[in-house]
């Protein structure tokens, strides 16, 4: 009887031990534990799937895609993989493509490219008025310089420069409107509402809220009381520094919109944050003025997004606000849902507003709700949607300056 439990006992931690072991060398070991190589379409396993995270992580599958099973997808990203880093293309994992995969040395997949666009034509230059020496208007009064042939608008007072140049490119096809803000002495950006006890509810055309509140340059928004009237997720939304919403999505998303925010704060600093980033009584008590939902973030301390490589790749009309620095600012507005402009994916929002300088910068409502309008006059043509050609009527607009001029 006694024999007969001490073996038992003794089998008990030998096993124990065994399992241990085999468990340590696949944490230790993961790329060489299960199938043997090479590695080709219908392998099976731990090594597979270790690859297969690893091709996730640089890229070449797309992110969450590991498994255990060898696929046709995985023998293609494989492919793309040793073409990139030098290596015998043939779709299977040997050991040099393995040992690659597995360096710091390895090499991502490269992000899409998009065929070039043009840069701004040469235009005519204005008869400049007395100027100071950072740009500004010398002394009290407005200037105003209206070039539709040459497609350049120009404003100066003593705190406020704003220069619209139109760009057109007849390859993509694709037109676009870069505007540049320079602003001091406390001159900023200012929020207009048609009815702001209930919003979704009064709508107008940008261009007649514009002159009602005489901006010099009004430009649509996030959009966002079209949200609240539908019963939808709002996002974070303040507008000088009263929360109109508090409520988000818990977590990120890739659809429109997602609910990134652009915050604007009083010293002309410019924050976006994910959408589920700060509540709205965070960013009051951090002082900002505007907060501006829609997303997806474009750039964010000076380095583009990722997610514009790989979502939000169809072409349409675009609307896009960033800071270069506090002060001065950058607004794209790209016309899409015509025959001369056929519009743009977000990539090519973020690598414009990303070679002019811009740091900080959110994807704002598109579509037909994109509106740039310069001195009561709307810049863009309407766009056509559904056989429809027209402006969508919004309810609220984002503008800068304050015009005393006809």
């Amino acid at each position: 009887m006694r024999c007969g439990i001490r073996r038992k006992n003794i089998l008990i931690p030998v096993l124990m031990s065994l399992i241990v072991l085999v468990l340590c060398f696949q944490i230790i070991f993961p790329a060489f534990a299960g199938d043997e190589l090479p590695l080709a379409v219908g392998s099976k396993g731990n090594r597979v799937y270790q690859v297969t995270a690893r091709l996730s992580t640089l890229r070449y599958l797309k992110k969450g895609s590991a498994g255990k099973k060898y696929t046709e997808k995985t023998a293609d990203a494989v492919r793309r993989f040793q073409e990139v880093n030098g290596l015998p293309v043939t779709g299977e994992v040997d050991e040099m493509t393995e040992q690659l995969l597995f360096a710091d040395s390895a090499l991502p997949a490269p992000w899409p490219t998009l065929p070039p666009a043009a840069t701004p034509a040469p235009v005519s230059e204005p008869d400049w008025p007395e100027r100071d020496a950072d740009g500004y208007l010398a002394g009290e009064g407005e200037y105003f310089y209206e070039n539709d042939d040459e497609g350049q608008w120009i404003y100066l007072s003593s705190n406020l420069q704003i220069v619209v140049r139109r760009v057109r490119d007849s390859t993509i096809p694709l037109i676009w409107f870069e505007t540049e803000i320079y602003t001091r002495n406390g001159e900023t950006f200012r929020t207009a509402m048609t009815d702001p006890e209930h919003p979704g509810k009064k709508y107008r055309y940008p261009y007649d809220i514009a002159r009602t509140e005489g901006f010099v340059l009004g430009f649509s928004d996030d959009f966002f009381a079209t949200r609240i009237d539908e019963k939808q997720t709002v996002g974070i939304i303040i507008r000088d520094g009263k929360i109109i919403n508090s409520s988000t999505n818990k977590k990120e998303s890739h659809h429109l919109p997602n609910l990134d925010m652009l915050a604007q704060y009083p010293d002309g600093r410019f924050e976006v944050y994910l959408c589920n980033e700060l509540t709205a009584q965070e960013l009051v008590d951090r002082g900002v003025v505007n907060v501006f939902s829609f997303g997806p973030i474009l750039i964010r301390d000076g380095t583009i997004n990722e997610q514009v490589y790989t979502y939000y790749r169809s072409n349409e009309p675009r609307q896009a606000l960033g800071m270069i620095e506090p002060g001065h600012y950058f607004l794209l507005s790209v016309q899409g849902r015509m025959s001369a402009s056929k519009g743009t994916n977000l990539q090519r929002v973020a690598e414009i507003m990303k070679n002019h300088g811009v740091t900080q910068a959110l994807n704002l409502d598109g579509g037909n709700t994109m509106a740039i309008v310069f001195h009561g006059n709307m810049l863009n043509k309407k766009a056509t949607y559904r056989r429809r050609t027209f402006i969508r009527t919004v309810t609220t607009l984002i503008g800068i300056g304050k015009t005393e001029m006809p």
